[in-house]
């Protein structure tokens, strides 16, 4: 009986061993399934974080070579800028010394050749000497020795002028042409339009008659000049005068003193022979071309072209600078 419990218990005990023997290695298996998915998750989740490392390095790589390209860039722009502001500063610089001087000497030559230009056409020396003094004052702006000599030139040529007979030409040429306006206000006289006659004298001759419808007027003439005048002869008396005032003008530009003269005596002469002589604007007019025939035209006209040679001297070194 005993023996039979005692067998009894060792079995049951065995049971109860083998059933946590069993547990044990259930929970071991469980556990190393669980394990084993765990390794697998960490080992996908390892991939996965290695392949957005590798992303991220890519996309830093690209922003690296995006940031260096756009610094390479803006360096570039940077030089860029840097080198036109090199070069403002220096065409800054030429304006202020050999460019404004270059400009002023050009200035400087047109007036000088201009002046040698009006002396030769007008023979006016007292224009000629004030473009020459407008050509010094142009150089006398630039603070460079190397313009002296072309002053000294300029300063020589206007000496010249002014030692040389001094005639306001153009002044008595703007006189002449003021008189030439004043030419179709002077009263010539001119005969009166011949009555209209409507119907024939029945007293007078049939040939009488036949005479004063001819398109002929027999006239007669006591003195020497034939007034009164027609409308078309004062028109051409009046063409007359003002082309002698215009012939004295062209003259006095040429400065040929003999024609001058002798184109004002010929507006004289047209005066005192067609002219009313107790009209004030005929009067004024014979006056003004009697003063204007006392008044010397021809001289002697300088050279003025050492001035222009030297500022062209001036240029061409200036130029090549």
């Amino acid at each position: 009986m005993t023996q039979d419990r005692l067998f009894s218990r060792q079995t049951g005990l065995s049971l109860w061993v083998v059933l946590v023997v069993l547990v044990v290695l259930v929970a071991i298996g469980a556990a190393g399934w669980w394990g084993w998915k765990e390794f697998q998750r960490l080992q996908g989740e390892k991939a996965g974080l290695a392949d957005q490392v590798s992303d991220l390095r890519a996309d830093m790589a690209s922003q690296r070579t995006e940031l260096q390209a756009a610094l390479a860039s803006f360096e570039k722009k940077q030089a860029e800028r840097d080198a036109q502001r090199v070069k403002d500063r220096e065409a800054l610089a030429d304006m202020q010394s050999g460019g404004q001087t270059l400009w002023l000497v050009n200035e400087a030559r047109a007036l000088a050749s201009l002046a040698s230009q009006r002396l030769l056409l007008t023979q006016d020396a007292m224009a000629s000497r004030r473009l020459l003094k407008a050509a010094d004052e142009t150089l006398a702006r630039i603070d460079d020795p190397a313009v002296l000599p072309a002053r000294k030139a300029l300063a020589l040529d206007m000496e010249k002028l002014s030692s040389a007979g001094q005639v306001d030409v153009q002044g008595m040429v703007l006189r002449l042409g003021a008189l030439r306006q004043l030419v179709a206000k002077l009263a010539v006289p001119v005969e009166a339009a011949p009555p209209e006659r409507d119907l024939p004298d029945v007293s007078q001759p049939w040939w009488q008659d036949v005479l004063d419808r001819m398109p002929v007027t027999v006239r007669h003439h006591d003195g020497k000049v034939p007034l009164p005048l027609s409308a078309q002869q004062a028109s051409l008396v009046r063409l007359t005068l003002d082309g002698s005032l215009q012939q004295a003008q062209l003259a006095l530009m040429q400065g040929r003193g003999d024609a001058y003269r002798q184109a004002l005596d010929n507006a004289r002469l047209t005066l005192e022979e067609w002219f009313r002589k107790d009209e004030p604007q005929a009067a004024h007019m014979l006056k003004a071309i009697k003063e204007l025939s006392g008044s010397q035209v021809a001289h002697a006209l300088p050279e003025i072209g050492a001035g222009l040679a030297a500022i062209e001297e001036l240029k061409r070194k200036e130029g090549g600078a």
